[in-house]
């Protein structure tokens, strides 16, 4: 699955034809940890378990591998095997960054995508419009992300996390001036001192089973 390991922004799965960088936010803040909820120092290592719809299960692991600068930031190298993904954190606020894509017919323009806020309080919310071109038609949509909990407790595969976030991601299509929901794409959950455990999406679910800090 090509975006099983792109576990923070579920949407690309639905919006992969979107790419730009737009981000607003609103609501309260709360105590800033420190970007503790990315933890990737090199050597560190976590190992999930993919459940698709039909109850099929499979594992894969993500090791930190290293780090690089792009764009004059630092990002976390994390590979799966197959393919890289990068992940940084700037006093709060955490990013993936995406690479470009082109394909005949179809641009996507590489960029960061802003999946967490550590320091927003239950309530808040924050979006990102993205923008791809098809058949030289621009097109746009719109990742909504509404804090649901902070700092709550959650048991994945029978172990207890604390201090965890968990963030619902939505997705919308936007039209002229005119916004056409697409649903919600999945519920993500981030545990302090180790990062992503688990989402849950109407199409499947996935949860870490171990990890590794270094």
């Amino acid at each position: 699955m090509m975006y099983r390991s792109l576990f923070f922004v579920g949407a690309l799965s639905i919006f992969s034809m979107y790419a730009c960088r737009k981000e607003k936010s609103l609501e309260g803040i709360i105590t800033d940890f420190h970007c503790g909820y990315a933890p990737y120092s090199t050597g560190s290592s976590f190992t999930y378990q993919y459940t698709n719809s039909s109850g099929d299960t499979s594992q894969y692991s993500l090791l930190v591998s290293g780090d690089t600068t792009i764009n004059g930031y630092r990002y976390s190298i994390l590979n799966d095997g197959y393919s890289d993904q990068f992940i940084r954190c700037d006093n709060g606020s955490y990013f993936l960054y995406e690479q470009a894509l082109s394909l005949p017919d179809y641009q996507l323009e590489a960029g960061d995508r802003l999946f967490l806020h550590d320091s927003y309080s239950e309530g808040a919310t924050w979006s990102d419009t993205i923008n791809v071109t098809i058949s030289g038609v621009e097109q746009t949509g719109l990742l909504q992300y509404h804090m649901l909990a902070q700092q709550t407790t959650h048991t994945v595969l029978g172990k207890e996390y604390k201090n965890v976030i968990v963030v619902r991601q939505d997705a919308a299509v936007l039209v002229g001036e005119t916004l056409y929901p697409a649903g919600t794409i999945a519920t993500y959950y981030y545990a302090l001192g180790i990062g992503y455990i688990e989402t849950v999406s109407p199409t499947d679910t996935i949860r870490l089973m171990n990890y590794t800090i270094r």
